[in-house]
C-alpha cells in the first residue's frame, strides 16, 4: 500500500524535498539565533517523543492482551481444554493454529499451554534465527516451580498475569546475547468452570524497544535498565537512576539530561520510559551554527516522516473502507446462502496459494505480482455476489436443479458483473482490485475449452484471475457436502481436476495446483464448515 501511495504522490514528495533543502539552508544561516533557544526546543521535543512512546507501548501491550484472549477463546482451544487435554484431534488443531499464529507474530518468543500440574503440553517457539517450530513432546518441560506458573494458576476469570521483565533464566542459565522476556498468562477453564491450566505468551521485549528512538530506554519496576544497542543487541543491567516521580527531568551533568515518564502498559503494571540527551555548550560561532542546523534539519526530517505517516494512514483508511464495502457486499450473498461463508474464506485462500505457486512459472512471473495476489485475495469473495438476484426457490433448493432452474442460476454471473461494472463506470475507478473483482465475478464459470458460460470464452481469452479462481471454486465445490451430494475426498478432487486439464481448466494452472495441492488440503481443514 505504501508503494502505491508513493507512486500517487511523487509531486508532493518532490515539493517537500525541495522545501526541505531550502529550509535547511535557511536554518544554517539563522542558526545563531536558534541555538540560543536550543535547550528549550529540545525539552519540548523530548516530551513529545515521550508522549508518543507511551502511546506506542500502550497500544503494543493492548494487542498482546487481545492476542492472548483470542487464542484462549478459539473453539479448538476450548475443545482441547474440555477434553482435559486428551483429545488428539483438538491437540493437533491447536498446534497447527498456534504454529501459524506464531509464524506471523515473531514478537512472541513462545506460545504455550501448561496444564494444572505445571507440565507443558503445547509449545511453539520462535527462534532467534527467525524459524518457528512446534516443540516435540520429548522436549516439553514441567514448569510447576517457575514463579510465573505459580502466580498465573491462581488467577480467576479473565484476569491476566504479567511477569516481571527478565532475561528468560531457565534452569539457572541466561541466554546470551541477552534476550529480555515478559510473559502474559491467563487461566484455562473447561465448560464446567474447572481450572485446567494456563495459556501463556512469552514476548520478546526487544520488539518494544525497536519501536522507540535510539536514545530512549526503559527502566522496569524492579530497577532494571533496558535499551537497544546500535548493533541490535540488548543492554540489560541494574539502573543507577532514581526516577521517584511519575515524570520529570533528571540532570546528570551540565550537558546531559534525561526526560522520563511513567506508563501503565497493562493494569497495575508500570515502567519508566526515558530519553537521554547530551547538549554540550559551545562558544564557537561555527559550532553553534552547525549544531543548530543539524538539530533543526533533523526536526524537518521528523516533519516529513509525520506527513508521510499521516498520508499513509489516510491511504490505509481508504483501503480499509473499500475492503469493508467489499466484505459487506460479499456478506449479502452469505446472508442469502448460509453455506457461502466458509466457501468464501476457503476459495480466497486457495487463490493465494495457487497464484503464488503459478508465479514460479517464468511465463507468469511478471503478471503475478504481490499487488496482484493481494487484490486477488480481497476481490475473490465477490465472485458470487450476483446470487442476490437469484430467487430463493432456486438458490436454496435442496435437490438438483432442473434445466430451466439451472439456466436461471447461471444468470448470477451476469448480475454480479453488472453490479461491479456499474460501480467502476459510475465512479471512474481504475484500481486493478475492482477490475480483478469484476473479471472473477463474470468469468469464473468459463471453461478453457470454450464450453463454459456466460460468453463461451476459450483459453487465454479468459482473464488470468478468472482461470485461477475457476479451479479454486471447482475444488471447493467438489469437496463440499451439499444436500444433493456427499463430501468428496481431497484425493478424488485432485483426480477430477487433473482429468479436466485442458478441458475445464488451464493446463498451466492445473500443473501449479498439483504442485501445491497439499496446501489446498490444509486450507480446507483450517476453514472447514
Amino acid at each position: 500500500m505504501s508503494r502505491k501511495l508513493i507512486k500517487q504522490n511523487m509531486t508532493f514528495l518532490l515539493i517537500v524535498t525541495i522545501l526541505f533543502i531550502l529550509f535547511g539552508l535557511v536554518l544554517y544561516f539563522e542558526g545563531k539565533q536558534i541555538y540560543e533557544r536550543e535547550e528549550k526546543w529540545l525539552h519540548g521535543k523530548d516530551l513529545s517523543q515521550l508522549l508518543s512512546a507511551k502511546e506506542i507501548i500502550k497500544v503494543f501491550f493492548s494487542d498482546f492482551g487481545r492476542d492472548l484472549f483470542l487464542l484462549r477463546d478459539l473453539p479448538s482451544t476450548k475443545g482441547y481444554v474440555d477434553s482435559n487435554f486428551e483429545s488428539i484431534n483438538y491437540r493437533n488443531e491447536v498446534k497447527e493454529i498456534f504454529y501459524v499464529f506464531s509464524k506471523f507474530h515473531k514478537q512472541y518468543y513462545q506460545t504455550r499451554i501448561i496444564d494444572s500440574s505445571g507440565s507443558e503440553i503445547v509449545r511453539i517457539d520462535n527462534k532467534r534465527d527467525g524459524t518457528t517450530v512446534i516443540v516435540s513432546d520429548s522436549d516439553l518441560q514441567n514448569k510447576k516451580h517457575r514463579y510465573y506458573f505459580q502466580e498465573a494458576i491462581k488467577l480467576d476469570g479473565d484476569q491476566i498475569y504479567v511477569s516481571p521483565i527478565d532475561l528468560n533464566v531457565e534452569q539457572g542459565k541466561v541466554e546470551v546475547p541477552y534476550v529480555p522476556v515478559i510473559r502474559l498468562a491467563t487461566p484455562l477453564f473447561d465448560s464446567k468452570g474447572e481450572k485446567k491450566g494456563i495459556l501463556i505468551l512469552n514476548i520478546y521485549f526487544s520488539s518494544v524497544l525497536e519501536l522507540l528512538p535510539e536514545n530512549m530506554f526503559i527502566q522496569t519496576e524492579e530497577g532494571n535498565l533496558i535499551s537497544l544497542k546500535p548493533d541490535g543487541t540488548i543492554n540489560f543491567n541494574k539502573s543507577s537512576y532514581d526516577f521517584s516521580d511519575h515524570s520529570g527531568l533528571l540532570r546528570i551533568s551540565d550537558i546531559e539530561t534525561i526526560h522520563y515518564s511513567s506508563v501503565e502498559f497493562l493494569p497495575g503494571k508500570r515502567l519508566i520510559v526515558a530519553i537521554y540527551h547530551s547538549h554540550p555548550s559551545s562558544k564557537a560561532a561555527l559550532q553553534r551554527l552547525i549544531s543548530a542546523s543539524v538539530i533543526l534539519l533533523a526536526l524537518f526530517i521528523c516533519l516529513i516522516l509525520i506527513i508521510g505517516y499521516i498520508n499513509i494512514s489516510r491511504f490505509n483508511e481508504l483501503i480499509g473502507a473499500q475492503k469493508a464495502i467489499i466484505a459487506s457486499l460479499a456478506g449479502l450473498t452469505e446472508g442469502r446462502d448460509p453455506e457461502t461463508g466458509g466457501h468464501l474464506e476457503r476459495t480466497r485462500n486457495y487463490s493465494v496459494v495457487l497464484a503464488k505457486q503459478l508465479r514460479k512459472n517464468k511465463k507468469y512471473r511478471r503478471l503475478i505480482t504481490n499487488d496482484f495476489i493481494e487484490d486477488l485475495y480481497d476481490a475473490a469473495p465477490l465472485h458470487d455476489i450476483g446470487k442476490v438476484g437469484i430467487p430463493d426457490a432456486i438458490l436454496l433448493k435442496e435437490s438438483k436443479l432442473t434445466d430451466e432452474e439451472y439456466e436461471e442460476m447461471k444468470k448470477h454471473v451476469l448480475i454480479g458483473k453488472q453490479v461491479i461494472h456499474s460501480v467502476i463506470d459510475r465512479f471512474k475507478l481504475k484500481q486493478p482490485f475492482f477490475i480483478i473483482g469484476r473479471n472473477i465475478c463474470a468469468y469464473h464459470h468459463e471453461k478453457y475449452n470454450g464450453k463454459g458460460y456466460p460468453e463461451g470464452l476459450r483459453g487465454q481469452e479468459i482473464p488470468l484471475e478468472a482461470r485461477i479462481f475457476a479451479l479454486c471454486d471447482a475444488y471447493d465445490a467438489i469437496r463440499s457436502k451439499r444436500p444433493y451430494k456427499d463430501e468428496v475426498s481431497h484425493e478424488e478432487a485432485v483426480r477430477r481436476i487433473k482429468a479436466d486439464s485442458g478441458e475445464h481448466f488451464d493446463p498451466d494452472i492445473v500443473n501449479a495446483f498439483l504442485e501445491c495441492e497439499k496446501e489446498f488440503l490444509k486450507v480446507s481443514e483450517t476453514y472447514k464448515d
